[in-house]
């Protein structure tokens, strides 16, 4: 690169924080339309469908969802991590993906019929060849994805979202209200794929032209496999939950579990994914710059525990108010699953973000053994014990999670020339004052427990906002004027 070229590159590029600043508007823009438009569609097609019909999707898909989430995203990841974008190598990409995602279809076309034994429902041979065959665009839309990425086109991201989230919600919503109730999932679902397809294409311009560079192939799938495989097995646990239960519960409790991950995906969206996002964009661009490096990580872990301590500690307790005033009664036991969710979540600070923080700093190595262990580890808990309650199941898997978190901790403190203990000091202003608020709140329902639900959600929800906020304010000033800034953009380090 000339001395000419460097300069210009250096003066363009923003600050650490204003970059993040940047990626959280729109994270958070992309996630309050398209999570906010999606919990809506959600609680109408649950007031049309038994948690039954949600049981066998969540089954018929939880094999296919591998490719079409975590399978495409690991693909972009790839694609970033390499810094290739040439004709030659993203065709080489796109045409290793699809190898894979055409195998992937064929098998779930052969083992539809075993499954459909194993959980008993024919319906399941009907629903798993289609999620199978759903699989072939990803690989397009993965190579997009990446060209997107690639200039941190959130607000583009958030634009697709929204408008797939919203076309695919209707088309869904009508055919829950046709004789055909039973594919209203599985449409919604395949219009939101053809919209994002439409949508990406026609900011990228780019489609597949099949030469194929056999080299280029072999570099993108040896990144694409370790990143696939930490991504997909950070979601194994809920989603070895979700066959476990089909087996020991059967698919209508499995319906149950899925509503309660739906209604905290719609909680937890808001204050974790904007910042979930953010990790290999920005990680690729300060690689190799520690002291860059160390206020990424920081900056993102420290927001988070603010974030995220307050609110799970704040659903835990109000979990069964919340489900008695938007669900139907046939969901009504969804409000222990809730709890069981929201107290597991707790631990993002600690486990949530260790492979994904491993992977943007190329420790593709230790993510994938550090997720092994950790889900090897949760199955091994749940399959031990056989007679506990659906919510006891769930903590009983998560249980694990905190020891094996404080290892990958260490990890990657190790990795970034941190003090482990300073780094949960900096955690501590959000774990203090996210006790005290639950401590408080709790006393207070416990006088209020005769009210109405929508007053006492209220009235826990405004007190407990009160208290976190007043007692970090009060107590820890410093350290809340660094998260507000931070939010705000202001940073020392340059991208």
């Amino acid at each position: 690169m000339t001395q000419a070229n460097t300069a210009v590159e250096t003066s363009d590029t923003p600050h650490v924080a204003k970059a993040m600043k940047s990626g959280l508007i729109w994270n958070l823009v992309n996630t309050f339309a398209s999570q906010g438009a999606g919990f809506v569609i959600f609680l109408i097609l649950a007031s049309r469908l038994e948690p039954h019909i949600f049981g066998l999707v969540a089954l018929a898909s939880i094999l296919a969802d591998m490719i079409s989430i975590e399978g495409r995203y690991s693909g972009m990841d790839a694609i970033v991590q390499a810094k290739r974008y040439d004709s030659k190598y993203l065709n080489s990409s796109f045409l290793g993906f699809m190898s894979i995602a055409f195998s992937c279809m064929l098998i779930l076309i052969l083992i539809a019929p075993i499954l459909a034994n194993v959980y008993n429902d024919v319906t399941l041979m009907m629903f798993i060849p289609v999620f199978g065959v759903m699989l072939l665009p990803i690989p397009w839309l993965s190579v997009m994805d990446a060209l997107i990425m690639r200039n941190l086109g959130f607000k583009e991201l958030t634009q697709r979202n929204i408008l797939g989230t919203l076309l695919g919600g209707a088309a869904g919503i009508a055919v829950a209200f046709s004789p055909w109730i039973i594919w209203a999932l599985v449409v919604q679902r395949f219009v939101t794929l053809i919209v994002s397809l439409i949508f990406e294409y026609t900011h990228t311009k780019w489609a597949p032209n099949f030469r194929l560079s056999i080299p280029e192939c072999i570099d993108f799938i040896k990144r694409f496999i370790p990143l696939w495989a930490v991504s997909t097995l950070n979601l194994a646990t809920p989603r070895i939950a979700t066959m476990v239960f089909g087996a020991r519960y059967g698919a209508a409790e499995v319906g149950l579990l899925r509503a309660a991950f739906r209604i905290e995906e719609s909680m937890r969206g808001p204050l974790i994914s904007p910042l979930q996002g953010l990790w290999f964009p920005l990680m690729s661009k300060v690689r190799g710059q520690i002291e860059k490096e160390q206020e990424v990580y920081l900056t993102i872990l420290r927001t988070a525990a603010f974030v995220a301590l307050p609110a799970f500690a704040g659903i835990a307790l109000v979990a069964n108010d919340i489900v008695a005033i938007i669900l139907p009664k046939t969901y009504a036991d969804v409000g222990p699953l809730m709890e069981a969710v929201a107290i597991i979540g707790l631990l993002i600070p600690i486990s949530w973000f260790n492979s994904l923080s491993m992977n943007s700093l190329e420790m593709n190595k230790e993510a994938l053994i550090y997720t092994i262990v950790k889900v090897v580890t949760a199955t091994i808990a749940l399959l031990a014990f056989t007679n506990v309650s659906p919510p006891q199941a769930l903590l009983i898997m998560a249980a694990p999670s905190i020891i094996l978190g404080i290892g990958g901790n260490y990890i990657v403190m190790k990795r970034l020339k941190l003090s482990l203990v300073r780094h949960y000091l900096g955690l501590f202003p959000a774990i203090f004052a996210a006790f005290i608020m639950a401590l408080c709140v709790w006393m207070v329902r416990e006088f209020i427990v005769d009210w109405p639900a929508l007053l006492r959600l209220i009235t826990s929800a405004g007190l407990g906002a009160i208290i976190y906020i007043g007692w970090i304010a009060a107590f820890f000033p410093n350290w809340m004027k660094e998260r507000i800034n931070l939010l705000r953009g202001r940073g020392n380090a340059e991208i």
